[in-house]
């Protein structure tokens, strides 16, 4: 028997490793490149759903302002019923009770006053709580004043999710 036979090298036998490298490195970059680019659009997906929700906070928080400050002696138990519907129990009970107080007052003065939103920001968010900081302008007339006179509001509108539908859960005047 002789000696075992060897396979010999052939003269591109030592290529093959290097090509099989860069094919795994490119492999590698392209793999981690796509990842990023996953990331990215996630992240980007992430911020404009946060944008969304903060611009439809930043809206109920703004028009349950307008219905907490705008006041017509005509109709005012509606008005006063209609904003509490979109409010917490708890706080819906405070506020009419609050309301039921100045009743009177709007009525005898025949109180009439409309507001506008002028900036809202979201201050902070939870996936079931938010307050939102509400700026107003209005216009106010009564018995004393039939030219309407210009008034400014700042509140702190408080809001809470029940059963999918953000709710008022505090009013507090800044």
């Amino acid at each position: 028997m002789g000696k075992p036979h060897r396979r010999q090298r052939g003269s591109d036998g030592g290529a093959l490793a290097p090509w099989l490298a860069v094919l795994v490195v490119g492999v590698v970059v392209a793999a981690v490149f796509t990842t990023f680019l996953v990331l990215k659009a996630h992240d980007k997906s992430h911020y404009s759903s946060l944008n969304h929700e903060r611009s439809q906070l930043e809206a109920v928080a703004g028009q349950y302002a307008i219905d907490f400050t705008s006041v017509d002696y005509r109709h005012m138990q509606t008005d006063f019923d209609d904003a509490a519907k979109n409010a917490t129990s708890d706080f819906a009970k405070k506020y009419l009770a609050t309301v039921k107080v100045f009743k009177p007052l709007y009525v005898k003065g025949k109180v009439v006053q409309t507001t506008t939103v002028r900036s809202a920001a979201v201050q902070s968010m939870s996936p079931n709580d938010a307050v939102v900081l509400v700026a107003l302008a209005g216009t106010a007339t009564n018995v004393k004043t039939q030219a309407a006179t210009q008034q400014l509001f700042r509140m702190q509108v408080s809001l809470t999710r029940v059963d999918g539908k953000w709710l008022t859960s505090n009013v507090v005047p800044l």
